[in-house]
């Protein structure tokens, strides 16, 4: 009997999404650079997915992956408007992904389902007697993973479909995620990313704030943005108008 060599499974990566709205490639490796520049500890052989919000012909794709890879970025993936690209993306080691996601007609679909599911609740008559508000299933309770050790160096901790507490500190080269919320009851260092699957109303809780990153549903704001306020105070992160907002914790 041959012992089993590997096993698939599924995972949460945390990958930037570069959306490339205007390809002139002068330009484009002047801004690129710049941005690199700002904060290079975090985009450095970072993974990245190339979001093509205009099509672009396969010489000028070819330039934006090399471009990218000439500042250390490493494409994974590309989605939008891939086009007659898909040969190409696939000889330049790359996935599409450009059919993963919900298109807008699905979504229109999904909308006007609900307002019509809504308006038929509406026009039905009031039942005659009292209906008691429903207690809540275990489903229908949002989970909350809980961390009692440290989060070293290296590690990663994903809580799927609701919020994440720590009870310790999370070091500095430490990745937390949440699809919800997450609470630190100590110094977070690492990296925070709530609403990784588009809350945009997650939030991020700390004991003393001096992370690398925190990203609220993709929008996400540096350590030096960091510094500038509640450093290594109780604080908390919101997103609010696409701009992610820091205070204090009385």
């Amino acid at each position: 009997m041959t012992d089993t060599c590997f096993r698939m499974k599924g995972t949460t990566l945390t990958s930037i999404v570069l959306e490339v709205i205007d390809f002139e490639p002068d330009t484009f490796e002047s801004q690129l650079a710049e941005k690199v520049n700002s904060a290079p500890q975090f985009f450095t052989r970072s993974s990245l997915i190339l979001h093509l919000v205009k099509s672009l012909t396969a010489t000028e794709f070819e330039l934006l992956v090399a471009l990218c890879r000439r500042f250390k970025l490493q494409p994974m993936a590309v989605r939008g408007e891939v086009g007659p690209l898909r040969s190409i993306i696939n000889d330049l080691g790359l996935a599409d992904v450009s059919q993963s996601k919900f298109t807008e007609s699905s979504l229109k679909t999904t909308k006007s389902e609900s307002t019509t599911s809504k308006e038929q609740a509406a026009n039905e008559p009031a039942a005659s007697t009292p209906v008691s508000s429903p207690v809540p299933t275990p489903a229908a309770i949002k989970p909350v993973k809980v961390i009692s050790r440290p989060v070293r160096s290296g590690q990663q901790v994903y809580a799927e479909g609701g919020d994440l507490v720590i009870t310790a500190a999370v070091s500095e080269g430490a990745e937390v995620l949440a699809d919800g919320n997450i609470h630190v009851y100590g110094t977070l260092r690492g990296r925070a990313l709530a609403g990784v699957k588009g809350n945009v109303h997650a939030r991020v809780f700390c004991q003393s704030l001096d992370a690398e990153l925190i990203s609220i549903a993709g929008q996400f704001i540096m350590h030096e943005t960091v510094k500038a306020s509640c450093w290594k105070q109780p604080a908390q992160i919101y997103l609010e108008e696409d701009t992610l907002h820091i205070e204090p914790i009385a």
